[in-house]
């Protein structure tokens, strides 16, 4: 068999050559490592809603139904404020949608014999009107006196007494924590490592409990004080098994 030029003149550099290229073709491919997990600089469970409950009635506190780490469901009295007024209103209102009605009852007889005028009995109708609209307004502020549950959960805190008079500040405080946000920080160096829908294995040490978390909001931007950006992912909590306000953080592997 010929023998090529190269084998004739170095028949070793020959052999390598070909081992060379025999090797590459079954070398093994080059595996890249798998990014290590990056662990959150703080990890903290937040309630999911948190209501600061107000009013915008100028009103005597009459009642507080409601304490301190009670549980409340959606429409549970919170608070009731004295109503005697708008009451007051509502009764006067009602005396005079009364009377024009019979007024307008007996006056339209008259109006086919002409004893009385039809610009009369029209703006008889007109003040029908209005005194109803002054009565559906009394009975909407008798029932703002009653400060209901906007949704269920837990008195937070309280800050009106009974006999005390209301102003701009919230009256008490509702959380939710059926549903908790675990609101992380993380460095810059973590940027692009999550998107919103990503599964997150979450632990909560207190309680001793691993649950996961749906990733619903991933900061666009980063802090450019800290070079740090935050991450939500949300967990559900039916069972109130985990305590709104304790620490967590992310398994290996999320």
């Amino acid at each position: 068999m010929r023998m090529t030029f190269l084998s004739r003149i170095c028949p070793t550099a020959f052999a390598l050559v070909v081992a060379l290229i025999g090797g590459a073709a079954f070398a093994p491919a080059i595996v890249r490592a798998q990014e290590p997990a990056i662990a959150p600089l703080t990890c903290l469970l937040a309630p999911a809603r948190v209501s600061a409950v107000g009013t915008d009635l100028r009103s005597i506190v009459a009642d507080v139904p409601v304490s301190r780490a009670d549980f409340v469901a959606a429409g549970d009295l919170l608070i009731q404020l004295d109503g005697a007024l708008a009451q007051a209103d509502l009764d006067v209102a009602e005396i005079t949608v009364r009377a024009l009605e019979e007024r307008i009852a007996r006056n339209e007889g008259l109006v086919g014999r002409n004893l009385i005028s039809l610009d009369e009995v029209e703006q008889l109708r007109t003040d029908l009107a209005l005194a109803r609209a002054d009565s559906s307004r009394a009975s909407l502020q008798i029932a703002r006196t009653s400060i209901r549950a906007p949704f269920a959960g837990y008195i937070a805190q309280t800050g009106v007494a009974e006999g005390e008079l209301t102003g701009t500040e919230p009256l008490l405080q509702l959380i939710d924590v059926s549903t908790l946000r675990a609101e992380m920080v993380f460095l810059d160096s973590a940027f692009g490592r999550f998107e919103v829908g990503q599964n997150l294995r979450i632990a909560v040490d207190l309680v001793n409990a691993e649950v996961d978390g749906i990733i619903t909001v991933i900061d666009p931007y980063l802090d450019a004080a800290s070079n740090t950006f935050s991450v939500v992912a949300e967990i559900e909590n039916a069972d109130l098994l985990l305590p709104a306000g304790a620490s967590c953080r992310i398994m290996d592997g999320s």
